[in-house]
């Protein structure tokens, strides 16, 4: 037999087996869950808490003449209390305690944040300031 004859009775052959043969089934449709991106809520009130302070009974500080140091320590604790009551974060306590603090007190405050790096200006900075002037300061006087 011609060898060009044979390939073309094999092909033919081939062909013919193959037309009636089943084509392979398509890839099976994954049933994949659309993922969507996690979204972090981010809580962000656009102001401190001002407004609500007075309703929590915090009391402005004068820092007159007559206060004595139990004055002051009472009226830092009694801060302390309503920011942790109002949830107040670091950053919004040092907003807030600004409008407690009047005449002299807040002269004293706005002359001390004037001079420090802004960066050491926080929460706990205020606290010891506060300490040390209205506070520790009476026992020398």
């Amino acid at each position: 037999m011609d060898p060009d004859r044979a390939m073309v009775d094999d092909y033919t052959e081939f062909v013919r087996t193959n037309l009636n043969a089943q084509p392979p089934p398509p890839p099976p449709i994954s049933q994949h869950t659309p993922v969507s991106p996690q979204v972090v809520e981010v809580v962000r009130r656009e102001k401190p808490p001002v407004h609500r302070i007075p309703k929590q009974r915090a009391e402005e500080f004068r820092a007159s003449k007559d206060d004595d140091l139990e004055r002051a320590e009472f009226w830092l604790e009694n801060t302390i209390r309503v920011f942790d009551e109002l949830s107040c974060t670091p950053e919004e306590c040092m907003k807030c305690v600004g409008s407690l603090l009047k005449d002299s007190a807040y002269q004293w405050w706005n002359t001390l944040v004037s001079v420090v790096p802004r960066e050491k200006v926080k929460w706990e900075f205020f606290q010891e300031e506060f300490r040390k002037k209205y506070i520790s300061q009476r026992f020398f006087d």
